[in-house]
């Protein structure tokens, strides 16, 4: 059972907001919004739809624009380094929907779904830029560490040094770790981190770190947990939640073909 928390202040008051498995986070910004049926609004429905088969098809990383100026849209996609390339693109294509389902007419974007993989969209180029747009969430899980805390805590804050500095050593297209540790002879500690590969490895490093100084603020003593901000996600647990080998992310099998019509803006990726 995990204990979810919707934003910063209710992880510092410890305030309940819902119980639930790890899902979708998705979050509408107010700073602007947009007419239904607008160029903005059909800029940001076609760029949304060019994310599944292109993130699946560049690594699991993708980033594009279109429109030009008030109505152009920037939008990046991204799915967790474990996906295959299917789970890749249903996972996207699925995050669209939700995105747009939620945030109708909100200029700027944001979801992990619970996989995970990231969608965000905005009026603004926030490539490289780490986001600190609102506040973080995070969920635990409601049962508590039975073993000598002050040993575990230990291993425990080994582990997550060692995975943000995986983490953000990473690559222009992947910044992502996995890694487990041992605390006694029948029990391992599990920890995966990722971060928006646009982001130098300084600002992944401190996503990543506020990101577990989040949870140990909110959730210490628990088994298992997970920030997510919009440029990085981090999750703990006392099992094996990731696939260790990590798929090649190629094209999927079938993409659908783009319906008839007029000439579409062009989309620019990056």
């Amino acid at each position: 059972m995990w204990v979810k928390l919707t934003n910063i202040s209710s992880i510092l008051s410890h305030l309940l907001i819902s119980i639930s498995l790890v899902e979708a986070f998705i979050r509408c910004y107010d700073t602007d919004n947009f007419t239904i049926n607008s160029t903005y609004g059909k800029n940001r429905d076609l760029i949304l739809a060019s994310l599944p088969p292109n993130v699946s098809a560049k690594g699991g990383f993708f980033t594009a624009n279109v429109g030009q100026n008030a109505d152009k849209v920037y939008a990046l996609g991204m799915c967790r380094g474990d996906s295959s390339p299917d789970d890749c693109y249903k996972c996207v294509n699925s995050t669209i929907h939700d995105l747009v389902a939620n945030c109708p007419n909100q200029k700027e974007a944001v979801s992990w779904e619970g996989q995970p993989c990231h969608v965000h969209y905005a009026d603004r180029s926030f490539y490289g830029t780490l986001e600190e747009l609102g506040n973080p969430e995070a969920g635990y899980n409601t049962g508590d560490i039975k073993s000598n805390l002050t040993e575990f805590d230990t291993v425990w804050e080994s582990l997550m040094d060692t995975v943000v500095r995986n983490a953000s050593n990473g690559s222009s297209t992947l910044k992502y770790a996995t890694e487990e540790a041992d605390f006694t002879v029948f029990q391992k500690i599990y920890a995966l981190m990722q971060c928006t590969p646009d982001l130098s490895h300084k600002d992944c490093d401190s996503c990543l770190r506020q990101s577990v100084s989040n949870y140990e603020s909110c959730c210490h003593g628990k088994q298992g947990g997970y920030v997510t901000r919009p440029s990085c996600y981090f999750r703990w647990d006392l099992y094996p939640f990731y696939i260790t080998a990590t798929p090649s992310l190629s094209p999927p099998s079938l993409s659908p073909p783009p319906s008839p019509g007029s000439p579409r803006p062009v989309i620019k990726g990056m």
